[in-house]
């Protein structure tokens, strides 16, 4: 088994998106030997966005709806399970990520999405982080799906899907409609996890993953700590076994 971290690091100028609040990691106290042998501890403080680095919204972040789920009400089944990332770095930046781009990585990764172990969680590598993080460039052009991509998601089961973008919507917006992947998901009950690190390790494979969020109350959003379970076919297995249990 191999843990692959597929989480962006959190500091002072963190990349966010336009508008957000800029994140602040500050030293508050650090360790110091007293007088009486007695000593002080580090502690830091942290000022940021609930969409600081990598993150998952919640449905209260697109959805006005007063019954629209916030962070800590989502079951933690929807942050965890058997994943697939797809390699759509064919596609530009400041263009859509197409239904063709996402068969032609299905097929390349050899996922069934109509098989009884079809994977729940979609991740999309376009190498937009690689490019540009952490630079200003991170956040300012960068594809993203359009709408029948996001439905084409929604309707081979995905409840999760993750982009190594700022966001899963194309950037700047493109199009007729407003934020199309962000409706679809509004629509469908999809969760978008967004601004995910490098994720050239586990392009085109199939994994176990999880990105557990912070229990904030009322969150727009949650702070995650993404990573994929690189398991052999043997436990792979298992874990296909485990979940059609349910």
């Amino acid at each position: 088994m191999r843990v692959i971290d597929l989480s962006q690091e959190i500091f002072s100028g963190s990349p966010v998106y336009q508008g957000h609040q800029p994140t602040v990691v500050h030293r508050l106290k650090n360790v110091q030997q007293l007088p009486d042998g007695k000593w002080t501890f580090a502690v830091s403080g942290i000022f940021m966005s609930d969409h600081c680095g990598s993150h998952t919204d919640s449905f209260q972040h697109m959805d006005p709806n007063p019954e629209a789920k916030a962070i800590h009400e989502l079951p933690l089944d929807l942050f965890q399970g058997l994943a697939v990332c797809l390699d759509v770095s064919e596609a530009k930046p400041g263009d859509f990520i197409t239904v063709s781009m996402l068969e032609d990585a299905a097929e390349r990764a050899g996922v069934d999405f109509t098989g009884q172990h079809r994977p729940k969680i979609a991740l999309l590598y376009t190498g937009h982080y690689g490019r540009t993080f952490p630079s200003a460039a991170y956040g300012k052009l960068h594809p993203g799906l359009d709408r029948d991509a996001t439905t084409w998601l929604a309707d081979r089961g995905i409840v999760n899907i993750g982009i190594d973008c700022a966001s899963v919507d194309v950037e700047p917006n493109k199009g007729d409609e407003w934020k199309p992947a962000h409706s679809v998901c509004r629509e469908r009950g999809v969760l978008n996890t967004e601004n995910l690190g490098d994720l050239r390790e586990v392009a085109g494979r199939q994994f176990w993953y999880t990105g557990l969020p912070l229990r904030i109350v009322n969150g727009t959003a949650g702070p995650i700590r993404a990573a994929a379970i690189l398991l052999d076919e043997e436990d792979m297995n298992l874990c296909r076994y485990l979940v059609n249990l349910k």
